[in-house]
């Protein structure tokens, strides 16, 4: 997928000089910062992707994979890629996507409309406090909620930014006539989550490539012992496959569904977040964990990010069942834009 050099170079310079770890600190503690927002709104990086029609900012979904990438590599604390999924939706039903950050509920079972009134309730739904609209797919429509209007538990997920537990009780809707499922927000945030991991193990091996070559032991750097460079080199594994990953299914998803490509990436980043996140703290020893260091904002958010929009287990079973009912598994795997459905 073309890289868009103006792009990649705005998100390289804006994150880390916006988001270093006092800044992760204080959004995990106070919870999230409308300034924050603001000045990532201005440059447009949340709507990038969305069509300059339905109040988007234009753009490509590569662009959008290339400032998730960004996002997850410096652990930007905003709900970058909530936002981005619900304009999807409402822009997908023709609505026009409003100011300001967004989420989605992927899984809406617990919910139902009575007519344009929302009812029931739902966990773990990030980014909730501070939004604009909660965005959900029931019974073939896109369903809009002012997030004023529910009653919210807070809570937080491992990383420690907001997933809340949510209550509605005949909450006034607005709705619109889409052709998205359930499925499609599903592959689409596997899609975007699969970017982000993919940037967070690629910080997780920056901070470890620096950590290793800086730390001397019996009188020389450790990146120079073997048992050391054996993490280092699984770390760099893992972001360039996660990477390269991302990339295939971000162009299979241009031009088609790509549920196989997707699901294959968001399986395999899961793994990979696992292998990063061990090898990066065995390469560090305990510094890895300590407040004030960059590496435990990465892995905290691998952790949390594997588990959503699909684990391995449901998703490899997905992806075993087709290829089971397919018999095509070796055109399925090389081929961009399979015709395979998963």
């Amino acid at each position: 997928m073309n890289q868009n050099p103006e792009l990649t170079g705005l998100v390289d310079e804006f994150f880390p000089e916006t988001f270093g770890p006092d800044v992760i600190t204080a959004v995990e503690r106070d919870g999230p910062s409308a300034v924050l927002w603001r000045a990532t709104e201005e440059l447009g990086l949340p709507l990038i992707g969305i069509a300059e029609e339905n109040g988007g900012s234009g753009g490509t979904l590569g662009d959008l994979l290339t400032v998730l990438r960004g996002a997850g590599r410096w652990a930007v604390p905003l709900p970058l890629a909530e936002t981005s999924l619900a304009a999807w939706l409402l822009a997908s039903s023709g609505a026009q996507v409003p100011a300001g950050p967004m989420t989605v509920i992927p899984d809406a079972s617990g919910l139902r409309m009575d007519g344009d009134l929302l009812t029931g309730d739902t966990r773990a739904v990030p980014w909730l406090r501070g939004a604009a609209r909660m965005v959900a797919v029931m019974d073939g429509r896109v369903v809009a909620v002012d997030p004023a209007a529910l009653d919210v538990t807070p809570g937080t997920d491992l990383a420690g930014m907001p997933s809340d537990l949510v209550t509605a009780s005949g909450v006034p809707a607005e709705t619109y006539t889409a052709d998205v499922t359930a499925d499609d927000v599903l592959l689409r945030g596997a899609l975007l989550r699969s970017a982000q991991i993919a940037g967070a193990i690629t910080g997780a091996y920056e901070v470890t490539r620096t950590y290793v070559k800086e730390r001397g032991q019996f009188g020389k750097p450790i990146a120079q012992f073997q048992s050391v460079q054996i993490h280092l080199v699984e770390l760099a594994q893992a972001a360039t496959l996660t990477t390269l990953c991302v990339e295939r299914a971000g162009r299979a998803a241009a031009i088609g569904t790509a549920s196989l490509e997707i699901v294959a990436t968001k399986s395999v980043a899961n793994r990979h977040a696992g292998v990063a996140v061990r090898a990066a703290h065995q390469a560090h020893g305990a510094i890895g964990m300590t407040r004030e260091y960059r590496l435990q904002y990465l892995t905290r958010r691998l952790h949390t990010w594997r588990g959503e929009f699909g684990d391995e287990t449901s998703l490899n079973l997905r992806l075993g069942t087709a290829m089971a009912d397919s018999g095509g598994i070796i055109a399925a795997a090389t081929s961009v834009a399979s015709t395979v459905g998963v």
